[in-house]
């Protein structure tokens, strides 16, 4: 099984995410395991609590182990701190760089 890193960047992309990444992953329905999904810019909008990513993301976390990153510059210059789901670490890219030296592949959205 492939590991995949994703770097998701924009808010703008919210039903190829929920509908093509998140839900099948949640799932257990992809050929791939996420290792790490690094948030940034409007991307760190999927990790607020409530959203309609936010359930998936938990499920991947707890039940694959995979690691997900939002960017500390991101959410703090949107003033997102009290906002985000559980379990997201914050951090930079040295931490995305370190977290997927292990992947297969890196995916960008």
């Amino acid at each position: 099984m492939k590991i995949i890193a994703y770097i998701i960047s924009g808010r703008n992309s919210n039903e190829l995410l929920n509908d093509n990444l998140f839900a099948p992953l949640e799932k257990d329905e992809l050929r791939t395991k996420a290792s790490i999904l690094f948030f940034v810019a409007d991307g760190v909008y999927h990790l607020m609590k409530g959203s309609r990513s936010s359930k998936a993301l938990r499920t991947i976390m707890e039940r694959d182990k995979s690691k997900i990153i939002g960017c500390e510059i991101s959410i703090k210059n949107r003033k997102l701190q009290n906002f985000i789901i559980e379990g997201v670490v914050l951090g930079n890219l040295n931490d995305f760089y370190d977290a997927a030296k292990d992947a297969d592949q890196i995916i960008s959205f």
